[in-house]
């Protein structure tokens, strides 16, 4: 440990607090007068002012639940839930356990389900607006927190011991990738062994109601609250990264699509680029031959 690092170490202790209207964590000594990340321009500020929680008052309000969506993968959500809401995945494998992204708060119980899983070996998220909860995981099992050097600035609450620039393996079969766009750093996980892509908000489903795991529509924006697209530079980056990579399945922080792969990626990216760039969605069954 950095000699320079000790006389601040304990700032890492500070109480944490959630932002009621976005849901992302800062540690600070009373709360916060503001949330950087609702003043961000891709989100919006609270009409009625800021509210925080602290840790116990956000459990109680937010129940943490978790089950099994694929062998050997599981994803804890909170139902009610405050701010954007986003869902953590756990990736169990023999090599470790990674953990991509984090739900707004995990319980007591939802913690003791991960440890009896294994715990987390490596934890790392797509973006800000998906941290959630990931201080609670590096409090309780100190895992290797990688994040992307471009969004480092947006990790105050946590401590990152592994920032890498355009791609990380951390464990075998799993490998992040930065895409960029939607924030800096963006970046999307892939396992090679299920054929998931963890696309973070590089992209966006709306969902059958009938059938949670099938996605009727597809989209990309640079700001989704706000209805911003990308620009033509950004989604030949996302079509640089997504086209090597083989995945028949996409899941966001928020939809697991079990029906949209790289074809139907692709297929969007090169319809905005064959035009102009937009943020709406479009029928995935019209971008299949």
């Amino acid at each position: 440990m950095s000699p320079g690092y000790l006389p601040f170490a304990g700032a890492l202790d500070l109480p944490a607090f959630l932002c009621d209207n976005c849901g992302s964590w800062q540690r600070h000594f009373e709360a916060p007068p503001s949330c950087p990340l609702c003043l961000d321009a891709r989100h919006v500020v609270p009409q009625a002012g800021w509210r925080f929680w602290v840790e116990a008052e956000a459990r109680a309000r937010f129940p943490c639940r978790w089950d099994e969506v694929e062998p050997g993968v599981w994803r804890f959500w909170n139902d009610p839930v405050c701010g954007i809401g986003p869902s953590a995945y756990l990736v169990t494998g023999a090599a470790g356990n990674m953990m991509f992204e984090g739900c707004t708060v995990f319980s007591e119980e939802a913690l003791g389900a991960v440890a009896d899983l294994g715990g987390v070996d490596v934890l790392s998220a797509s973006h800000p607006h998906s941290y959630g909860a990931l201080w609670q995981v590096q409090d309780r099992f100190d895992p290797e927190l990688a994040l992307p050097a471009g969004d480092f600035a947006w990790s105050a609450a946590l401590r990152v011991s592994w920032p890498y620039d355009d791609a990380l393996h951390p464990l075998p079969g799993l490998d992040l990738y930065v895409t960029g766009g939607h924030f800096d750093g963006h970046a999307v996980l892939h396992d090679r062994e299920r054929c998931i892509l963890f696309c973070g908000d590089a992209l966006k489903f709306e969902l059958d109601p009938a059938d949670p795991r099938r996605a009727l529509t597809i989209s990309a924006h640079k700001a989704f609250v706000r209805g911003v697209p990308l620009t033509a530079a950004e989604l030949r980056r996302y079509r640089d990264v997504f086209a090597p990579l083989d995945f028949r399945q996409t899941w966001t922080p928020f939809e697991q699509a079990g029906n949209s792969g790289r074809a139907e990626a692709l297929a969007l990216i090169d319809a905005m680029l064959a035009t102009r760039p937009h943020a709406y969605p479009v029928p995935l069954a019209e971008l299949r031959p």
